[in-house]
């Protein structure tokens, strides 16, 4: 009886290899009963055949009649798979449930990501109006419904956003928002005067409402009024407006190192291979750790999908490349032009507007183990003018 290769992989298939005599008469008389005999090798009194596990019982008899002796070499189909899986049936257990975590885990929201929002408050804002219509970290994606109602629903939930997209690919949402664009503010309306912010030496004033009370080359300190809000005794307050410029000064102590460390690579490196499963990342292979202290890592990950939806199980490749340090003397002239670099730089951290450096001068220098130190006055021209309630008017 022929089979199928479906029919062999159903029942079972073995490999006999047969020794006897009478090994020739023995596949002769096999044939002649119907029995299916794959892949026949006679070789004196040898031989080598692939039969069904159904017709084996039938085989036996025959070679026993013919006083052939036959040892089993192979074992394939179903039948075995089946025995060798029950022996180790916690293994395949193990795999099984594998298969059901990932399928679980790719049936979940991982990710949240935020575009077109630069602001912290902005993110936070979308972020917040996303978790209360349902989609967050863990959310399951059937739950989610129609992204079209759901972008509509974050929409009404941040009222700073003119438009909302939603987008899913896989296990990460993707929303992408456009913040409203603030109007212009509209001037107080509420008489007030400009007043000095701090001390300074006036170098130019451009008052567009009010009545100016200071001049050029002026010191002023702070709080004292430049624009006044009243016009003249008796009459009507205004708000007073315009812009007050004047000469600035800020001390800032900067340290910059006479010796240099960079780094560089050597060309050795070692790889490393990680399972991504969501937010966790195994090790699965490079378990050897380098040799060099310090190093440069630089990893790539792969991007599997099917279509349009994104896996949840990536792997990134990782390699590390020997560093090196070396370290390199400069002159004193560069650390000292590096150091009123840093100080323009300090002050421009400390100025609230728009600032021009006019000049800078050094204060105290000195040379300490290998690193400059120097106190550096920079002088700087801003708008000092900041508005300012009114005082009442005292009683004689």
């Amino acid at each position: 009886m022929k089979y199928s290769p479906v029919a062999y992989a159903l029942y079972g298939e073995v490999t006999l290899r047969m020794r006897g005599r009478d090994v020739s008469g023995c596949i002769v008389q096999l044939q002649q009963h119907g029995i299916s005999l794959r892949s026949v090798r006679v070789h004196r009194e040898t031989g080598q055949c692939r039969i069904c596990l159904k017709d084996f019982d039938e085989v036996y008899r025959v070679c026993r009649a013919h006083r052939v002796r036959f040892r089993i070499e192979q074992r394939q189909g179903l039948p075995f798979w089946r025995k060798r899986v029950w022996k180790r049936k916690m293994f395949a257990l193990g795999a099984l449930l594998f298969v059901c975590i990932i399928y679980g885990m790719s049936s979940i929201i991982w990710r949240v990501d935020v575009l077109g929002v630069e602001d912290q408050d902005g993110v936070a804002q979308i972020r917040d109006a996303a978790k209360s219509v349902g989609l967050y970290v863990g959310q399951q994606r059937s739950k989610l419904g129609d992204p079209f109602v759901l972008q509509e629903k974050i929409l009404a939930k941040a009222p700073d956003f003119v438009w909302v997209g939603l987008r899913t690919s896989g296990s990460v949402a993707t929303i992408q928002a456009l913040q409203k664009v603030e109007g212009t503010k509209k001037s107080s309306t509420t008489p007030h005067d400009i007043v000095a912010a701090e001390p300074a030496v006036i170098r130019s004033v451009a008052a567009t409402r009010g009545r100016v009370l200071v001049k050029a080359n002026q010191y002023v300190y702070p709080g004292q009024v430049l624009i006044s809000g009243t016009l003249a005794d008796g009459q009507k307050q205004v708000p007073a407006s315009g812009d007050v410029f004047a000469e600035v000064w800020y001390t800032s102590k900067v340290s910059v190192p006479l010796k240099v460390i960079k780094s560089g690579l050597t060309g050795e490196s070692v790889t490393r291979d990680y399972l991504l499963l969501g937010n966790w990342r195994i090790r699965v292979w490079g378990f050897k750790e380098p040799h060099f202290a310090a190093s440069y890592e630089r990893d790539s990950t792969t991007e599997w999908s099917v279509h349009r939806f994104v896996l949840p199980v990536q792997v990134q490749h990782v390699r590390l490349y020997q560093a090196t340090q070396s370290a390199e003397q400069q002159s004193l002239q560069n650390a000292k032009q590096k150091a009123l670099q840093l100080a323009s730089a300090d002050v421009q951290t400390k100025v609230k507007s728009d600032a021009t450096v006019l000049g800078q001068s050094v204060l105290h220098e000195q040379v300490s183990h290998g690193t400059l130190y120097e106190t550096v006055l920079t002088r700087v021209e801003q708008n000092i003018g900041v508005a300012a309630a009114i005082p009442a008017p005292q009683e004689p």
